[in-house]
């Protein structure tokens, strides 16, 4: 009996040091995978929060820029450089009268006209010697900047476009002075020149920062504490802190202000002493040793600027001057190892009901297993439901499963795997990935499924085609139509900048969509036939005596000689967008598509009604012969700009549009089906 209990101990005391063992093993496996995967998540966050940072700086630069080249900004700057203004003595009676004057009011009018929708709050124009000889701010008139903002400007005045991240107007002047300091912007400023090419002077435009470039951060913010911010390289927020009435209640800010500027990364006041949380400690000593973008990860918790345990990562962006950071609370992110933590100090006293239960958890994990073969999981994202399917691809509407952000998914058939479809699918994701237009459908991902399967994530879009638009309501008004043209040359522009042609403009190819409270955007879609003509020795992924695309938008060349593609293609194909949006039909109708091919190459030109610039336009774009057609995307806008300058269709007439009619067909986003033989 004795033997038999001491061998019951002695088993008992062996499955418990193993049941030890195996739990040990389990809870710091676990604790590191748990590590790993929130480094990923947490780079995946941030890596997504600095590419729509980026390209709404770009976007708001290109405005900036194009805002300088106005000619009434030109004349303007031209006019207060030239009337006395380049005497070099500061303050002068001429400064002060001209920056008070009717130039500078007619300079701030035309960027309030040209801006429209972009509201700016702070304008400036600065010339060569650092004086304001126009502001909207008149007590700013005729002071100089101070010598270290003047070199920052230097750029600028060497031909460059410039961002300066969150700062007073005052701090922006290099000046102390009584100004409302919190006034937090940031500023975009663009060389002005006169009529002989001279930079003359140096525009600047300053947007609230608690708007677009804060708001953003914080609408990404990571569970119930978790948090997105920018910083600047002295340890300050640059935008709104999710805790901004906890810093008041501890005094760090005052009540009813922002905490961009005034509050550090520690939550303490810029005129007190520093305690840094790790991650700020770690980022501020990384910019100091590298003027190069870092960027680095804390995954040992540390408190944040208000006491809460969080991990976190960082990466400083030099061209910008700040940097973006992403908190996450470590009881979110170790929530699942609490859980074996508790069993792993049971199993001292419990060993049986451990091992019970490593058995219940290795059947419940096979099961969960099998549950999530059969769930559709994509890298990061989760796919949710089939919109579209062809012989060569599907569709599924997705979403990210940390960011929870819709996301359609683009999913190669592996019927359709053969060398030339990968390719073409890879060549599609490759260069449309490139393209940063707002009218140029956004790739965001690329990798493979689990079952080797090819994918591509894209933005989810909610509109109607213009194949769509047309076949159910009919004809377009002429100004929509040069609106839905100007967009799509927007997008053609920077493609073909970039050696790029499309290949396949054509009305299934054209969305107007709805985005929050804006209507008819206009969005290019399906990179599918890009043809890259600045790398000439590069394999054409169309066989011969093949045409890929639709005859009745293809240009007459592209069916002659499917290789000779150029701008002047798309050109014709955006020409043929417009015949059909304006008229209700394609240029050209046949019963099959030889007899449409046929049309194209051989038949006339077909004519239009009215003598308009729009009606001309689109003439001139169907042109047989590629040189006599508008030579670049550039001259279509040129001519479009005329067009809605006379007729525009406005985002009123836009939003009366999508009221009326509530019951407009979706595409949940771009599908390109199997390709026709002509």
């Amino acid at each position: 009996m004795i033997k038999v209990s001491v061998r019951w101990l002695a088993a008992l005391g062996v499955a418990a040091a193993a049941t030890l063992a195996v739990g040990t093993w389990i809870y710091v496996d676990v604790q590191r995978e748990l590590q790993t995967l929130a480094a990923s998540n947490l780079r995946a966050l941030l890596d997504a929060e600095v590419s729509a940072l980026e390209t709404w700086i770009r976007e708001k630069q290109l405005n900036v820029d194009r805002w300088s080249k106005d000619e009434r900004v030109m004349g303007a700057a031209s006019a207060m450089t030239r009337d006395g203004l380049q005497s070099g003595a500061d303050h002068t009676a001429a400064t002060l009268a001209a920056c008070r004057g009717a130039v500078s009011d007619a300079l701030v009018s035309a960027i309030d006209a040209l801006r429209q929708s972009d509201a700016a709050d702070g304008a400036k124009l600065i010339d060569r010697s650092g004086r304001v000889l126009a502001t909207r701010t008149r007590e700013y008139c005729g002071l100089t900047l101070a010598p270290e903002r003047l070199q920052q400007l230097k750029p600028v005045f060497d031909g460059r476009s410039l961002f300066a991240p969150p700062m007073s107007e005052p701090e922006w002047l290099g000046r102390e002075m009584n100004g409302d300091a919190r006034r937090r912007l940031v500023w975009f400023s663009a060389p002005v020149r006169n009529e002989a090419g001279q930079i003359i002077a140096a525009l600047s435009i300053g947007k609230f920062a608690d708007a677009r470039f804060s708001s953003s951060l914080l609408d990404a913010r990571p569970g119930s504490i978790g948090e997105v911010y920018a910083f600047d390289g002295r340890g300050r927020m640059l935008s709104e802190s999710r805790f901004r009435l906890e810093l008041e209640r501890r005094g760090a800010v005052k009540p009813g202000d922002s905490t961009i500027l005034p509050v550090r990364l520690d939550g303490s006041q810029e005129d007190t002493p520093p305690h840094l949380t790790a991650l700020a400690a770690l980022a501020l000593d990384g910019i100091a040793r590298t003027d190069r973008e870092v960027a680095g990860e804390v995954m040992q918790p540390y408190r944040n600027s208000v006491g809460q345990s969080v991990i976190g990562a960082w990466r400083w962006l030099p061209k910008y001057g700040f940097g973006v950071a992403v908190e996450v609370g470590r009881d979110v992110v170790f929530a699942p190892l609490r859980r074996v933590e508790a069993a792993y100090w049971l199993i001292g006293g419990l060993s049986g009901l451990v091992l019970l239960a490593l058995l219940a958890a290795t059947l419940r994990i096979q099961v969960l297993r099998g549950q999530r073969d059969e769930a559709r999981r994509l890298g990061s994202y989760e796919l949710l439901e089939q919109i579209a399917e062809g012989g060569m691809a599907s569709v599924w509407r997705a979403r990210h499963r940390l960011l929870k952000r819709p996301v359609a998914i683009k999913l190669l058939a592996l019927r359709a795997a053969s060398d030339e479809g990968l390719a073409r699918f890879e060549r599609e994701v490759r260069l449309a990935s490139q393209l940063m237009h707002p009218n140029t459908v956004a790739i965001f991902d690329y990798g493979r499924s689990p079952a080797g399967e090819l994918f591509c994530a894209m933005e989810l879009l909610d509109g109607i085609t213009v194949q769509q638009l047309v076949e159910q309501y009919g004809a377009q008004p002429a100004a929509r139509v040069a609106y839905a043209m100007h967009g799509v040359a927007g997008s053609l522009s920077e493609a073909h900048e970039r050696g790029l042609v499309h290949r396949d403009i054509k009305p299934a190819n054209v969305m107007l969509c709805r985005r929050g409270a804006e209507f008819d955007i206009v969005k290019v879609l399906d990179f599918g036939l890009v043809k890259s003509v600045s790398e000439p020795h590069t394999r054409d992924l169309t066989r011969a005596l093949r045409i890929l695309g639709t005859p009745s938008y293809m240009a007459p060349e592209r069916i002659e000689h499917p290789e000779s593609a150029d701008v002047r293609s798309d050109i014709y194909s955006l020409g043929a967008l417009g015949y059909f949006m304006l008229t209700g039909r394609p240029p050209y109708q046949a019963g099959d598509d030889l007899a449409l091919a046929y049309q194209v190459v051989n038949a006339p030109v077909p004519t239009l009604e009215g003598d308009d610039l729009l009606s001309k336009l689109i003439q001139n774009c169907l042109h047989k012969s590629a040189d006599a057609r508008p030579q670049s995307t550039q001259e279509v806008l040129d001519r479009l700009d005329e067009v809605l300058h006379q007729s525009a269709w406005s985002a009123a007439d836009a939003r009366s549009w999508w009221a009326n009619h509530p019951g407009a067909p979706k595409s949940a986003t771009e599908f390109q089906p199997t390709p026709k033989q002509a």
